[in-house]
């Protein structure tokens, strides 16, 4: 028994030392492998759209691209750190950067971002975080999938989900086009402005005009105000984000969480001094479950819960 047992653990020992050696030799074997790659120039890890296995046919290092309009000026100036070029994709600029000049050959804008793709039709697909340096010293921040850069236009398109950070607030689109030269957007398709306050802006096809040093936010298009407290639709809006002045055009509806109704039109919302007060001198229809009122202007402090109702007040009281 014990000479059947000495055998046994023999065994299970010699087993062991077998496997110990077995595992040291592939952590070895792998140590010289990432040796190895890291040696060896990177194969594209930035770009999701390329598969590991598919090796770029050339690289450029400090890549750079000057084009010339139809008078033979210099129109734009392409660089990037690292140029990859794919035999069935696009090519792919690393840390691109893309300067544009106007007639007389002044800088006009640069646009910089992580990585883009080179298109065939000259046209470069930034991705990821993108910055905008207009000439006027405005920068424009924004994150979406694809940025097109025509190299033929001075108008940068998306037809992505675009996440624009404005003055004060953060601004998610469904597409957007912009006149750089101008420091004139459009964010397209359903908008949701996030103000830094706490309050939500709905609306659609949303305009900002950044010219001459204003912060001009405006649209045509139905709006929904989402305050603290209140919920106010309109058919437009006006916001002039240095002033924190917010204007909502047309036939206006407040819901108050309360149940209190307010119909009006032509509301101004003013948010400075970090609050919410709205006012109007516009024919008001007041509803709570206690009263029923008519008048014309209102002075309504909504953080303070505060309302003044002007011009004739008549009303029922229950």
């Amino acid at each position: 028994m014990n000479f059947q047992l000495k055998h046994n653990l023999l065994i299970s020992v010699f087993i062991i030392v077998i496997i110990f050696a077995m595992w040291l030799l592939m952590k070895a074997l792998s140590y010289s492998f990432d040796a190895l790659q890291e040696n060896t120039d990177p194969v594209l890890t930035q770009n999701e759209e390329v598969s590991k296995e598919v090796s770029y046919m050339e690289k450029i290092d400090n890549f750079a691209l000057q084009e010339f309009n139809a008078d033979n000026r210099l129109s734009h100036f392409v660089k990037a750190t690292n140029y990859f070029h794919f035999k069935n994709s696009p090519a792919l600029l690393l840390n691109p950067e893309v300067t544009t000049y106007d007639e007389q050959g002044k800088k006009d804008y640069v646009l910089t971002s992580e990585r883009a793709d080179y298109l065939d039709s000259g046209e470069i697909s930034f991705k990821g975080k993108v910055n905008v340096h207009s000439s006027s010293g405005i920068t424009h921040k924004m994150k979406t999938k694809e940025l097109l850069v025509g190299t033929k236009t001075d108008d940068l398109v998306s037809n992505k989900k675009v996440t624009y950070l404005g003055e004060n607030a953060k601004i998610v689109s469904q597409g957007m086009h912009m006149q750089t030269r101008d420091d004139k957007m459009k964010l397209t398709g359903k908008t949701v402005i996030k103000q830094d306050s706490g309050q939500k802006i709905l609306t659609k096809n949303l305009n900002i005009d950044q010219s001459n040093g204003q912060k001009h936010y405006y649209s045509k298009h139905n709006t929904t105000y989402l305050a603290k407290e209140d919920t106010i639709y309109s058919t437009g809006m006006d916001l002039d984000m240095q002033e924190k002045i917010l204007q909502l055009s047309g036939k206006v509806k407040i819901l108050q969480n309360s149940g209190t109704k307010i119909n009006t039109q032509d509301l101004v919302v003013d948010q400075s001094n970090d609050g919410d007060v709205y006012r109007t001198e516009e024919k008001i229809h007041y509803q709570s479950k206690l009263a029923n009122i008519n008048a014309v202007g209102m002075h309504y402090d909504a953080k303070n819960k505060k309302v003044k109702l002007t011009g004739g007040v008549a009303g029922v009281y229950e």
